[in-house]
């Protein structure tokens, strides 16, 4: 009898999305098949449908004939937090469970109920990968023994944050930079909506542990980066952890760390194979 595969859909054809579609292509992802792909950007669509090799999902470029035609069993959201605004809970309304990359929208509470309560009634899964970070598991499980503090401090080059106006504010001129500078130091809430497509950890860090209003973030520009610099310290009732990760900038898309696209693909492979599964 041949093997069931589980339906996916994806919301974002830009270089993230692309990784994850080739990696469901190529059957890196578990068992999945790509059944239909949305993006704003007509370009994008038509690039990303020929890129594949073995089975080319259909294209869309209207939100509403995707949700309704695509029969996913999962849509996995690669583009914008904008995108989770505008789509994370009419997919969960659908029925169709999400997984999503823009962990940054979910520090929204009333968003983030929105979603959860749609979820909740349609009976269907919101999905959020570990990202860039690693330790979630124990924040986790410490946050139920007593979780008091948890900081983070993310270092990158200039270049990864360039794109945000609030970084812009605080930097005139990157190129005239000698050395690090801390460019935000404040909640993981406010960090997310100041750099919305470089802090994402943050977001992850702050649902696993003690929320975005007590979840310290603190940002680096740093000109002799050369990696995705995540440093993270929680203590609490458990004991101390501290994490350090230097993650190898995304080739496309320097923003984000490779290793959060690689977070996507094996989420995506846990939850639809039949190996042992560890961790949660």
């Amino acid at each position: 009898m041949a093997k069931s595969l589980t339906k996916v859909a994806l919301i974002g054809c830009g270089a993230i999305g692309t990784v994850l579609a080739e990696a469901v292509d190529s059957g890196r992802a578990g068992e999945t098949s790509l059944v239909a792909v949305f993006d704003v950007v007509p370009k994008s669509v038509e690039r990303l449908v020929k890129h594949l090799k073995h089975h080319r999902p259909k294209g869309y470029l209207d939100f509403e004939q995707f949700l309704k035609e695509s029969e996913a069993d999962i849509i996995v959201e690669a583009a914008s937090q904008e995108a989770v605004k505008l789509y994370a809970e009419q997919v969960a309304k659908a029925g169709k469970s999400i997984m999503i990359m823009s962990v940054g929208a979910l520090l929204n509470e009333a968003l983030r109920s929105r979603i959860e309560a749609a979820a909740k009634k349609a009976g269907c899964r919101v999905i959020v990968p570990s990202g860039a970070i690693g330790g979630i598991d124990v924040i986790k499980a410490a946050r139920l023994g007593g979780l008091e503090r948890v900081t983070l401090t993310t270092r990158k080059n200039p270049d990864s944050l360039k794109y945000s106006p609030y970084f812009q504010k605080v930097v005139k001129d990157p190129s005239k930079m000698k050395g690090p500078v801390v460019v935000f130091e404040g909640a993981a809430e406010e960090a997310v909506k100041a750099f919305p497509a470089n802090v994402n950890v943050s977001a992850v860090l702050s649902l696993a542990g003690i929320g975005g209003a007590k979840t310290v973030v603190r940002i680096v520009a740093d000109p002799s980066a050369t990696r995705n610099i995540h440093e993270i310290e929680a203590e609490g009732e458990f004991g101390r952890l501290t994490v350090r990760l230097e993650n190898i900038p995304h080739p496309e898309n320097p923003r984000t760390s490779y290793l959060a696209v690689l977070s996507a693909i094996e989420t995506l492979r846990s939850i639809t194979s039949r190996d042992i599964r560890i961790g949660t």
